[in-house]
């Protein structure tokens, strides 16, 4: 395996390449206790919480959310400024909850995009922060929240290839497929694991009643 300041050469894969992000997922930076391998390019264990700490996803409105990541430079070097956006349809008491709970917190993303990468951003001491910009709408024009994470980083988004654990709250119902690298684990709503399924493996729901899933 090739260090991650070793030079090489770049080859070009013709694969189908969709744009956009699939899911988001955030956590607390307090909660984080440490990031393995903080000098590669790749994550390839877990990101290590406090006991009875979980990430919690962000469902935006489809198709809205994105991330850039701009190189900078000044006198103290190269660094890199992420920004991951998207949009949250209709104002209601939870939503406004949920919002006023991230205001004055640092966070650490996990994010998936179209391809089925998954993608750690910032770091314990480096983490991003959470704004938003409401639009209250009008007649022909509904209403919704702009959001963003953003922040400097002095590290790329880099890929990441652990396992997180998404907590139920403020998922009233339905089953929750959260994703890990190379496994996808059921959850209820209430958070209970039903199981986890390996990647290349089937899974049938059935029930007596309509089901009702989120595929995150």
């Amino acid at each position: 395996m090739l260090a991650p300041t070793q030079l090489r050469n770049f080859d070009q894969l013709f694969f189908d390449n969709t744009g956009g992000v699939e899911a988001l997922w955030y956590v607390d930076v307090a909660d984080v206790l440490s990031v393995p391998d903080p000098d590669m390019a790749l994550i390839a264990t877990d990101v290590v919480l406090r006991p009875g700490a979980y990430w919690y996803q962000l469902v935006a409105t489809r198709t809205t959310l994105g991330f850039t990541q701009a190189s900078k430079k000044d006198r103290h070097g190269d660094y890199f400024q992420p920004s991951l956006k998207g949009v949250l349809a209709k104002a209601s008491i939870e939503l406004a909850e949920g919002l006023e709970a991230l205001d004055g917190r640092r966070f650490l993303l996990i994010y998936r995009d179209h391809n089925g990468a998954v993608w750690l951003v910032g770091a314990p001491d480096e983490p991003l922060a959470f704004s938003d910009k409401y639009d209250a709408g009008t007649a022909t024009a509904r209403n919704n929240y702009d959001f963003t994470f953003s922040g400097e980083t002095t590290r790329r988004a880099r890929p990441y290839a652990g396992t997180w654990n998404v907590s139920g709250l403020g998922l009233q119902t339905g089953l929750v497929l959260s994703g890990a690298g190379g496994a996808v684990t059921l959850r209820t709503a209430g958070g209970r694991v039903l199981a986890v399924v390996p990647a290349g493996k089937t899974v049938v729901l059935s029930s007596a009643f309509n089901l009702s899933y989120y595929i995150i």
